[in-house]
């Protein structure tokens, strides 16, 4: 089902579809905030929010909703994913994570200082078929959520390398930005409550 939502954004590269778009979502009972990129929109369609996690796609917002008008941005796909963080059992250290994903050539392993681990990736499962097969996969912990984000693009495109991996450290870093501040607005409501 991924692997198909992935390949039909992919091969959208103009061609109108019409979906929902979302500018932002919140994600594990609100515990995660995805803003996306500026010309980047989630697709309301991919979006599963629950309690315990949650789902987003990004897509460029002109290929989801085929309106050509906007910022011009490289075709590509972000998803997000969050799971409870179980105490002792996850690691966001890039050797543990290449452990994990267990497919796929590892070509460049980030531990960065923030707790966000990059893989530059080569192969490996549910690589859309217009994809190239480099790609990025990103994991991190927060707010007692396990996040997990991937990037896809178009076979050469300048985001299967250092312009995805900058992509993907900005979008780790507005996560954790957003979320904090949501986590520290709903604590400053609690107390104000009682």
């Amino acid at each position: 089902m991924l692997t198909l939502a992935l390949a039909g954004c992919l091969d959208l590269a103009g061609a109108p579809t019409g979906a929902p778009v979302l500018t932002r979502a919140e994600l594990a009972g609100g515990t995660v905030v995805v803003s996306p990129p500026r010309g980047y929109c989630i697709d309301a369609r991919s979006f599963r929010e629950r309690a315990s996690g949650g789902f987003a796609l990004i897509g460029s917002c002109a290929s989801l909703t085929g309106e050509a008008t906007g910022v011009v941005v490289e075709p590509t796909i972000i998803t997000i994913s969050t799971t409870p963080a179980i105490q002792g059992e996850v690691s966001t250290d890039s050797r543990a994570f290449q452990t994990a994903l267990g497919r796929g050539q590892i070509l460049r392993a980030i531990n960065r200082d923030d707790g966000l681990s990059l893989l530059q990736v080569s192969g490996g499962a549910s690589i859309p078929p217009s994809a190239d097969q480099r790609h990025w996969r990103g994991l991190m912990a927060l707010n007692g959520q396990v996040i997990g984000l991937a990037l896809y693009a178009g076979t050469d495109s300048p985001m299967t390398g250092d312009e995805g991996m900058r992509m993907m450290i900005a979008l780790a870093d507005t996560i954790r930005r957003d979320s904090e501040a949501a986590a520290s607005t709903a604590v400053q409501a609690r107390t104000t409550e009682e």
